[in-house]
């Protein structure tokens, strides 16, 4: 019982005091900053390769730097686009990078993190597009969501 007692006094007083330090600082500095550390971002998990040469996981909870690092040198037209690329920019540089690494998982994956990246949101996906142009049976590639974050 006077274990209890002492460890609910010890979280009430260090709550005090971190309060205090917050209200000190005009509450303008966090927790970390008053720690001295940074705050915490988890690390993404360890990336894994297919056979088909594919990686994952595409996405933490920021861009996987594995998967950019692996994707980049594939997909220079469509990582060139930015967050106000037109659904046709997007079409025309992924069909030119479809050219470059031959494989629809691959192409998925750079699809998928450029969306990621650059919160593209159209009335029909690019991805939709794509599949017409290079003839890839429909639903190829889904839209990324936070499901897909691990």
């Amino acid at each position: 019982m006077i274990r209890v007692l002492v460890a609910c006094a010890f979280t009430a007083a260090l709550t005090i005091l971190l309060t205090a330090a917050l209200i000190v600082q005009g509450g303008t500095r966090t927790l970390a900053a008053l720690a001295g550390t940074e705050p915490f971002v988890p690390a993404c998990a360890q990336a894994t390769y297919g056979a088909d040469g594919n990686m994952g996981p595409l996405f933490c909870v920021v861009d996987n730097p594995a998967a950019l690092k692996t994707f980049a040198p594939m997909a220079q037209h469509t990582f060139a686009l930015g967050p106000k690329a037109t659904p046709t920019q997007v079409t025309a540089a992924l069909v030119a990078d479809y050219k470059r690494v031959g494989t629809i998982p691959i192409l998925c994956s750079i699809y998928r993190l450029a969306v990621w990246r650059n919160h593209w949101r159209f009335g029909i996906p690019a991805s939709e597009q794509v599949g017409a142009k290079l003839g890839f049976s429909s639903g190829w590639c889904s839209e990324p969501s936070f499901s897909d974050v691990r």
